[in-house]
């Protein structure tokens, strides 16, 4: 992931580098002067800059010149971004100061090829990462996973972690961390003008563990649909925003989710090891198939949620033909972790049930 700031008076051309870039996992700022851009930039100290030429207060070319006279901006790659395509533009971009210059029509494909291209290594390739739960059946508790995974994330990687509840209604995360969320991802999608970093974080909650909550709506005027269009935009920002995101997914298939998921870099697949959830196991990895969902992006997760009578992992293995990443052992304390309104990791961060999530995020941050 890379901070990448663009500036344009042109508010459709903002919108449409904004997505481009957040869809591609990276975090971006965005300002309609140069004045204000220029500002920012030097405040802020992005990765790369993308600018206009014609824009109101300061010209590009300008924008251009002054940007590598300030000391933290002298090197930092810019793109000129501009419908003028004369020669002599590209000319008098470069002699200003620009690193390259490119036309309007050039795809955002391409874009983004010649972005990575003059990104510092580093920023070019660390991707943050959105990690989706889920079960086709219910009962496999894959709401206490993600809520103990996202504090696993923030307590031992010492970074925010965002956890989003994508429950259509009454969901269960909040009531697991103890928080009173006063919005929920409906409620953002209903009410944001501007999907921005910015806009977004006023409908997070944070909880002491450093997990940044967007929660469930608990009514029936803010039900969320999985199928509203804005839940794309509104996943690839947050992804922007956190190094780790983990989305608490409901129990249902969706055509109309499919664009959502691919954002996902990871889908965690969690299996009770009893026959009914091997049978909705099965079906679950038919449907993420149908959805054009990579298989490289899918592993499975064996949570024991009953005490006795588990089937055994190498019958789980052989029903559903594919290795399991991680077993998570029956743990007594997560119902008192529950009923606690605390994550497991808080409440007893050496049970069995706390290690081995602890192991299964280590081992999530090297696949």
């Amino acid at each position: 992931m890379a901070n990448i700031l663009i500036i344009d008076d042109d508010k459709s051309i903002l919108r449409l580098l904004e997505f481009t870039l957040q869809r591609a996992g990276h975090a971006v700022l965005t300002y309609g002067d140069g004045v204000q851009g220029l500002a920012e930039a030097e405040a802020k100290n992005p990765d790369l800059i993308v600018v206009d030429v014609m824009m109101p207060k300061m010209t590009g070319y300008e924008f251009c010149r002054q940007a590598r006279t300030k000391p933290n901006l002298k090197d930092i790659p810019i793109i000129m971004f501009s419908a003028r395509f004369q020669p002599v533009d590209r000319q008098t971009a470069l002699a200003s100061g620009a690193t390259d210059y490119l036309s309007k029509t050039t795809s955002p494909n391409d874009l983004l090829a010649r972005i990575s291209e003059l990104l510092p290594a580093q920023a070019a390739t660390t991707e943050n990462s959105a990690i989706g739960l889920f079960s086709l059946r219910g009962g496999a508790g894959t709401t206490s996973l993600a809520v103990n995974l996202a504090a696993a994330f923030a307590l031992t990687q010492k970074k925010p972690t965002a956890l989003i509840d994508m429950a259509k209604l009454g969901g269960h995360t909040a009531l697991m961390l103890g928080l009173r969320p006063t919005s929920s991802v409906s409620q953002a999608l209903s009410t944001l003008r501007e999907i921005t970093p910015e806009a977004i974080k006023p409908h997070l909650v944070q909880h002491s563990s450093g997990v940044q909550l967007l929660g469930s709506a608990l009514g029936y005027d803010h039900e969320l649909h999985l199928t509203d269009k804005r839940l794309e935009p509104l996943v690839a920002t947050i992804k922007s925003m956190y190094p780790y995101t983990i989305l608490d997914v409901p129990h249902t298939l969706e055509a109309g989710f499919a664009p959502t998921m691919q954002l996902f870099s990871k889908i965690l697949l969690v299996i009770s090891p009893d026959m009914p959830s091997l049978q909705s196991t099965a079906i679950a990895l038919q449907g993420l198939a149908r959805l054009g969902i990579p298989e490289k992006k899918i592993e499975l997760i064996v949570n024991n949620t009953l005490p006795a009578n588990a089937l055994p992992l190498e019958t789980i293995q052989k029903v559903v033909k594919r290795p399991i990443m991680a077993t998570i052992p029956f743990e007594p304390e997560m119902t008192k972790a529950i009923n606690s309104n605390k994550p497991l990791l808080l409440l007893n961060p050496n049970s069995p049930g706390a290690v081995a999530i602890t192991k299964l995020a280590n081992q999530l941050l090297t696949t």
